[in-house]
C-alpha cells in the first residue's frame, strides 16, 4: 500500500514521513514475533515513529503493509519477514582478541558471576560499497581486506567471541542487515534498522541487536535529526528570520542521520531500561551540526521518557555510537586554529557528559556561522563515559585511516554502574606501530569497544 492510500485528512500530514522506514525482525527458537511501529506526536510536536510488540507469527515475505489501527490518528505499520537461508560455511575468522579491564574498585571475578550485569557492544562496522569500503577515501588498504565477504567473517567473529547483550551497530546497509547480520545473529537476539528510505538500500544508517532471552523490547522510536531540526527551527522561529538562520535550517535538514531508541524490558532483573544507538554527522568543518544533533537527541530521549511516564532521574539508560567528536582537541588544526592550555572539548562530549552546550562554546551554532536564532543547548541531563570510568579517560584512538586517527566512539551510560571496559589493542608506547585499518588483522576502519553493566 502506498502512501496514496492515506490521502486525506490529518493523514496527509505524515506523508513526508513515509519514506522514513524501520524494520524489526525477531525468532526465537520455538516462536516469532511480529513489531509494529506506529507514528505518533510527542509532547513537544516533534514526530518519530513508535515501535511496539505485538503477538502473532511472521508471514511470508511481502514487503511492508500499512494500515489504519483504529480511528485515532495513528498509522500502525507492520513489517513482516520470511527468514534467510543459513549461511554458507566460511572459514575461521583469527582474531586479535583483547580482555575487559575491570573498574576501579570491581573484581572481575565476581563481576562475571553477577546474573544482573550486561554488556553493551558498539561497532561501526565499516559500510560496504563503493561509497564507503570500496571507495578511493579507503585506498590505502588493498582491496582484499575491504571486501564485504573477507570482512564480516571476522566482524560477526568479534561480535559473537564478545558476546553482547546489547549490540549498537553504525554504517549498516540494507543488504548487510539483511543478508548478514540478521542472518546470522536472528536466532538469539532481536534486530531493530533504521533505513534512510524504503528504495536508498545503498546507504549507511544504524542499527541495534539486543538479546532476545534477556530484553524484551517494549517500545521504540526512530529519530531522524533532520525532521527534528525541522520542527525545533520553527519552533524558534527560523523559518521568518534572516539568511543566516535559514541557511543553518537548511544545514541541519541536509543530513539524513538517525539514532533508534528502544525501552526494554530486562527479564532476569525485572525492570526498565533505555537502549539507544546513533552515528552522528561526520563532517569535521561543521562541528556545530554535530552539537545540534546531540542536543536533538537528548531532547528527544527526554520526550520518549516523559511519554512512557517514566523519570529520567531513575531510569538505567545506555547510549553506544559513533559521534564523529573528539572527546577533547589539544593541538591546533584548520577547523580549531586556537585552542585553550587546557585543551577543547567537543561540543558533543562537552553537551553529554556536562547537560549543555553554552553559546560561547566554539562548537556552538553562534560561534560556527552568523545564526542567532539558537541559544544554550540544554540537554535535560547529562550521562557518564563507561570508559573514562573504567580507565580514567577514553581510548587514545577507536578509528585510523592514513588521514585521520582519534576517538570518536563512545559508550555513555545514566543510573547503572559500570563494570569493565574492553581494553584497546595498544598503548600510548605502542600506538605509532599500530597500522591503518581495515587490514588483515583489523576488518573495520573503526574497532569496537564494549562495557559491562550493572545496577546500582
Amino acid at each position: 500500500m502506498g502512501p496514496s492510500a492515506l490521502r486525506g485528512g490529518h493523514f496527509s500530514f505524515w506523508m513526508p514521513f513515509l519514506a522514513l522506514l524501520i524494520a524489526v525482525y525477531t525468532i526465537d527458537s520455538t516462536k516469532s514475533q511480529r513489531l509494529s511501529f506506529s507514528l505518533t506526536r510527542s509532547d513537544r510536536g516533534v514526530k518519530y515513529p513508535l515501535l511496539k510488540a505485538n503477538k502473532g507469527l511472521l508471514g511470508v515475505n511481502k514487503g511492508l503493509c500499512m494500515r489504519k489501527k483504529d480511528k485515532s490518528s495513528v498509522i500502525d505499520r507492520q513489517a513482516t519477514v520470511k527468514p534467510f537461508a543459513s549461511p554458507p560455511p566460511t572459514k575461521p575468522a583469527i582474531l586479535r582478541l583483547r580482555e575487559f579491564q575491570g573498574a576501579p574498585g570491581v573484581e572481575m571475578d565476581e563481576l562475571l558471576k553477577d546474573p544482573l550485569k550486561f554488556r553493551v557492544l558498539t561497532y561501526n562496522v565499516l559500510a560496504d560499497g563503493p561509497r564507503y569500503a570500496l571507495s578511493d577515501y579507503h585506498g590505502y588498504s588493498p582491496i582484499e581486506h575491504r571486501r564485504w565477504k573477507s570482512r564480516y567473517p571476522r566482524i560477526l567473529s568479534e561480535i559473537k567471541h564478545y558476546d553482547p547483550d546489547i549490540l549498537c551497530l553504525q554504517e549498516v546497509t540494507r543488504p548487510m542487515f539483511q543478508n548478514s547480520f540478521y542472518r546470522d545473529l536472528q536466532s538469539e537476539y532481536t534486530g531493530v534498522y533504521a533505513a534512510k528510505s524504503d528504495r536508498r538500500s545503498k546507504y549507511q544508517t544504524s542499527a541495534m541487536f539486543l538479546r532476545t532471552r534477556r530484553f524484551k523490547v517494549l517500545n521504540g522510536s526512530l529519530v531522524s535529526f533532520a525532521r527534528m531540526s525541522e520542527d525545533y527551527f520553527r519552533s524558534l522561529g527560523a523559518h521568518e528570520g534572516g539568511f543566516n538562520d535559514l541557511d543553518l535550517m537548511a544545514r541541519m535538514g541536509a543530513q539524513d542521520d538517525k539514532a533508534l531508541i528502544a525501552l526494554l524490558e530486562d527479564r532476569t532483573a525485572k525492570r526498565k531500561l533505555i537502549a539507544i544507538s546513533t552515528h552522528l554527522y561526520w563532517n569535521p568543518k561543521e562541528p556545530h551540526v554535530k552539537s545540534l544533533q546531540a542536543f536533538l537527541l537528548a531532547r528527544a530521549t527526554s520526550d520518549f521518557i516523559e511519554r512512557h511516564q517514566l523519570d529520567i532521574d531513575e531510569i538505567p539508560l545506555v547510549l553506544g555510537g559513533d559521534f564523529n567528536s573528539l572527546p577533547i582537541k589539544t593541538v591546533p588544526d584548520i577547523y580549531d586554529p586556537v585552542i585553550p592550555p587546557e585543551g577543547l572539548q567537543s561540543g558533543v562530549y562537552a553537551g553529554i557528559t556536562t547537560g549543555k552546550i553554552a553559546s560561547e562554546h566554539p562548537d556552538h551554532p553562534k560561534q560556527r556561522t552568523k545564526a542567532q536564532c539558537v541559544g544554550d543547548l540544554d540537554l535535560d541531563f547529562s550521562l557518564e563515559s563507561a570508559y573514562a570510568k573504567v580507565f580514567g579517560e577514553e581510548p587514545l584512538i577507536t578509528t585510523k585511516t592514513d588521514k585521520f586517527s582519534g576517538t570518536l566512539d563512545y559508550i555513555f551510560f545514566k543510573n547503572l554502574e559500570v563494570g569493565s571496559a574492553l581494553r584497546m589493542p595498544f598503548n600510548e608506547s605502542s600506538l605509532g606501530n599500530f597500522r591503518p585499518i581495515p587490514n588483515s588483522a583489523w576488518p573495520s576502519d573503526h574497532l569496537l569497544i564494549a562495557s559491562d553493566l550493572f545496577y546500582p
